[in-house]
């Protein structure tokens, strides 16, 4: 950026001297001053790259001159010819003034005018920095207000020629240069506090979010539910008969997703379609690719590492340990087989001496070789000290046998202490002398950040060239795709597999049958000390509902599905949480499985787990479940805007079969054009990205690299489902500022179910209100229809709450 800056400055200087010898006549029309005058100020001047600048846009019935910003528009400059100067009050200077002053009166009309066209296009577009020039002359103000000031009584930042653009450039620079724009620099200058949204309920609260205390029946289940779901994949005992019983093959699309199978048929076809590296599906219908098993053979002759391709929680580890362990222990039985777990340690500093490091424990450790015994390491140097023996050490030896003695230790110690070198040598002879092959797994590097990710990889490349081993690097698609074609990675040619995630239900079944398993023979895991056994009829029950449920509630399974988003750990969690939740009723469950012999779990009992977990209220940071209420501006209509932009991401990534992919451009487009600003746009896009409403990816072509987004499962059911429940809804008002002060007085905090149905009412006729603001029929997604259904669901939840009441209603 100061290069650009530097840069915009000299062109400012050549700009005004050009004007100087061509404009002295000032008969320039509009297209001369726009070719030149404009055009040079914002793209050289100021830097706008040419990409992101675009004339003659459409707005309404006119046509905005120039409009700048990707993804989305930014900036609106209105151009008129150089010949029409604007009339500023006498001694007017270059700075900040009121708009009404210096468009006071009829002198004022010209600039009166333009800015009240620039305006209209700026409300039309959803854009606040918004600017008036002759190519001389210059005026910029926020055109779009959100502080309920009209911007024609704001202020604005006036430059009354060229040259006192040059004299004050820093201002000019930082108020509309594309960082400036971004940063917001604007508002600063023109003396604008953005107005946030009034705070939502749970500031007022006093211990929010509280904790959700748990009776003796919950917090036992918790605790066995943990141990017989999550912990039982953990112990070595019970490996083989858990991967051999509790694998679900990737791959097999789901029947309850809320996308397309299109979307979900094409998780790596951007690989394919961007020319990247060839990726092949690890597994096939008949067990585990034959193309992989072969590669593991070759790939350290080959040296190059054998990318596993998945999204984060897919089950690329739960994939190792079945093909080290099941699909082919003969590859592995016989093999020295490091695994390096990336996801354990929490603060790695060096990430190649982690490597390193943990290879030689768990050489001692899994196959008890010690690289630095003694003998070992003489072993490994022999041909070095046999080199050194015919050089002045063995000269030393019949000279003074103890210094000899002393100088070959240290020889010896200097090679150990080079521990890359080392341990390379050492796998070296181990392969050679016990004719063993050597495999290594980088796993979990996922859970790490990008740049972590691509280091890994050129690790796992250097050992694959430098180790005498067959490498296997664990990624996540998006940080393979954009590192292989303009980061780190760009330079190789891996072997990629791809690894999909199973389906959720089947996995889910899978893993619950065998913890009903192990407490029905054994009542114990390995983890017990011996003779402790596990005599809970509580948990049996428990487990055995949600057997019956895995398999026939598919209301049930869809949300797990769903909201998991192909991350099986988490759609394993949610079920964990689900047994100890303190917003359950286990024990009427329990009873009600008991007398009757099934219980089919209500969705929204199992959501009430997922929305609140320990905490007695919603909290937006730890819930797997967004707010799509959610608002970054005091702007009632915003609460829409993210069920909108989501909706309309699905829509076109269907309908253009891009992979279920829109350019970022194509979704700022739209919402700008209903009338949300650009900033409400960038705030929703970020916080749908959090919350794995949305994925993203770049995307590179010759004019540089575009940002490209998909709707998730979890982005398309929160939307298409989970607006229209009671239990949502209830859960979030406590997180959602509300703009209209009389509706606000009457979302208070409240606990019998009974005010809370009738706070949900409030706040539903509330957004009824916010939603009358949009113009009719401008979005593909229709918010009266969510709150018909909507208020079925309150209208369901207080006959439940109050019988006699509703039944007055009635």
């Amino acid at each position: 950026m100061p290069n650009e800056y530097d840069a915009g400055k000299a062109a400012l200087d050549d700009l005004i001297q050009w004007a100087d010898v061509h404009a002295a006549d000032g008969r320039f029309n509009e297209s001369d001053t726009r070719l030149k005058l404009i055009n040079d100020l914002l793209e050289k001047v100021l830097c706008w790259p040419r990409a992101s600048i675009r004339t003659e846009e459409p707005s309404g019935a006119g046509f905005m001159d120039y409009v700048l910003g990707s993804p989305g528009p930014k900036f609106i400059v209105e151009a008129k010819r150089q010949g029409t100067y604007f009339d500023l009050p006498a001694g007017t200077t270059t700075g900040v003034h009121s708009i009404q002053s210096i468009t006071d009166g009829a002198g004022g009309k010209a600039l009166r005018d333009a800015m009240e066209q620039v305006t209209r296009y700026a409300a039309n577009e959803g854009i606040a920095p918004a600017a008036v020039s002759n190519g001389v002359q210059l005026v910029i103000f926020l055109a779009v207000r959100t502080d309920n000031i009209q911007p024609r009584k704001g202020r604005a930042l006036v430059y009354t020629s060229l040259e006192d653009m040059r004299t004050d450039f820093r201002r000019l620079w930082d108020s509309v240069s594309p960082y400036g724009i971004d940063a917001k620099r604007l508002y600063s200058t023109l003396r604008v506090t953005p107005v946030p949204p009034p705070a939502p309920l749970s500031v007022h609260l006093a211990n929010y979010p509280g904790v959700q205390r748990r009776n003796d029946l919950q917090s036992s289940l918790d605790i066995l539910g943990d141990l017989f779901l999550i912990d039982v994949a953990r112990l070595e005992e019970l490996r083989s008969d858990f991967l051999r019983d509790c694998y679900a093959s990737s791959g097999a699309l789901s029947q309850y997703a809320m996308v397309s199978k299109q979307i979900l048929q094409s998780r790596y076809e951007l690989l394919k379609e961007e020319q990247g590296p060839q990726a092949t599906p690890v597994m096939t219908k008949k067990g585990v690719s034959p193309a992989l098993t072969q590669d593991m053979l070759a790939a350290a002759a080959a040296s190059r590492p054998i990318v596993l391709l998945g999204d984060v929680g897919v089950g690329k580890t739960t994939f190792i340990q079945r093909l080290v362990y099941v699909e082919a222990p003969e590859l592995f039985e016989n093999a020295f087989t490091i695994y390096i777990d990336f996801g354990a340690s929490t603060n790695l500093g060096d990430l190649r001496r982690f490597v390193i490091d943990e290879s030689g424990r768990q050489l001692l450790s899994r196959h008890d070789v010690d690289i630095e015994d003694f003998d070992f390491v003489e072993d490994v140097y022999r041909d070095e000290l046999r080199l050194q023996e015919k050089r002045f050490l063995g000269r030393l030896r019949d000279v003074d046998p103890v210094m000899y003695e002393r100088e070959r230790l240290m020889f010896l110690q200097r090679l150990v202490e080079n521990r890359a070198e080392h341990l390379s040598k050492s796998l070296e002879r181990l392969r050679n002398s016990r004719r063993r092959q050597i495999v290594v797994f980088l796993d979990n590097i996922d859970q790490r950040s990008d740049e972590d990710q691509e280091q890994v990889f050129l690790i796992a490349n250097e050992l694959a060239q430098s180790w005498p081993a067959t490498v296997f690097v664990t990624l996540r698609p998006e940080t393979f795709y954009a590192s292989s074609r303009r980061g780190a990675l760009s330079g190789y040619q891996p072997r990629v597999f791809t690894i999909s995630p199973p389906r959720a239900d089947v996995m889910l079944q899978r893993r619950v049958d065998f913890a009903l398993k192990q407490l029905n023979e054994t009542g114990r895991l390995g983890s017990f000390p011996i003779g402790v056994t596990v005599n809970s009829e509580n948990l049996i029950d428990f487990l055995e509902v949600l057997s019956d449920n895995f398999r026939r509630n598919e209301p049930l399974i869809a949300l797990i599905d769903n909201i998991a988003g192909g991350n099986m750990r988490h759609a394993l969690t949610f079920v964990k949480e689900f047994i100890g939740s303190g917003h359950v009723h286990t024990g009427k469950i329990i009873d009600i499985y008991r007398d009757q012999g099934r219980y089919v779990i209500a969705v929204h009992e199992f959501l009430r787990a997922l929305l609140f977990g320990d905490y007695r209220y919603y909290d937006p940071d730890s819930s797997p479940i967004a707010n799509l209420f959610r608002i970054s501006q005091p702007d009632g209509r915003e609460h829409f805007l993210l069920p909108v932009l989501l909706t309309q991401t699905k829509i076109l990534g269907e309908q253009f079969q891009q992979e279920g992919y829109v350019a970022a451009d194509a979704i700022h487009s739209y919402c700008q054009q209903i009338g949300f600003n650009s900033d409400q746009v960038v705030a929703a896009l970020d916080y749908a990205l959090v919350h794995r409403l949305l994925d993203a990816t770049p995307r590179f072509t010759s004019d540089g690299q575009a940002i490209y987004y998909r709707i998730t499962t979890v982005g398309a059911y929160t939307t298409k489902v989970l607006l229209a429940y009671f239990a949502y809804v209830d859960a979030v008002i406590t997180d959602t500022p509300i703009v209209d002060e009389q509706y606000r007085r009457l979302i208070e905090d409240v606990h019998s179910l009974t005010d809370r149905v009738t706070r949900t009412e409030y706040f539903r006729l509330y957004l009824d209100k916010q939603w009358s603001r949009i113009p009719r029929g401008a979005t593909t997604w229709d918010w009266p229809s969510v709150s018909g259904q909507l208020a079925s669901d309150i209208t369901r939840v207080g006959r439940v709450a109050d019988p006699d009441a509703w039944r007055h209603r009635d």
